[in-house]
């Protein structure tokens, strides 16, 4: 398996770590955690190198800082090509709806196991690089 480079955005350190360390325990690559969306955020503006950009980001729905992880989301939709996966310990329809809009590639109800993430982001990168394929053949065939 290629390492797949995964972003988490979690203010819970405790489960930021700890899904960090499952995460990379099965070979994929957690290049960096973010609390607040505005480090987050910085520090994917500075990637130049398109091959050092994640492919899945994990996203807690809500953050530390004065941006939510839905606001940032909308930002990393719009800019980049990765699949988000949004974390979220709320199970409410207006907070589904209001992630909805931003097209992630899965949602997981915290409290999830590590083989429910894994598939999350095995589905993430899947989807999204369907997503990438389709928008270069667009591109071709015009």
């Amino acid at each position: 398996m290629s390492q797949t480079r995964i972003v988490i955005f979690e203010d819970e350190l405790l489960l930021a770590n700890d899904l960090k360390r499952q995460i990379m325990s099965l070979g994929y690559d957690v290049s960096a955690m973010f609390g607040k969306a505005e480090e987050g955020l910085a520090y994917l503006e500075k990637i130049e190198n398109k091959e050092e950009f994640p492919e899945v980001i994990l996203m807690d729905v809500s953050l530390a800082g004065t941006m939510t992880g839905i606001e940032a989301a909308e930002i990393i939709t719009y800019r980049y090509h990765c699949g988000v996966v949004f974390l979220s310990g709320v199970n409410q329809p207006e907070v589904y709806e209001r992630c909805f809009k931003d097209h992630p590639r899965a949602f997981l109800l915290k409290p999830f196991d590590i083989s429910q993430a894994i598939f999350t982001i095995r589905l993430a990168k899947y989807l999204n690089d369907l997503e990438i394929q389709l928008q270069q053949y667009q591109l071709k065939s015009q």
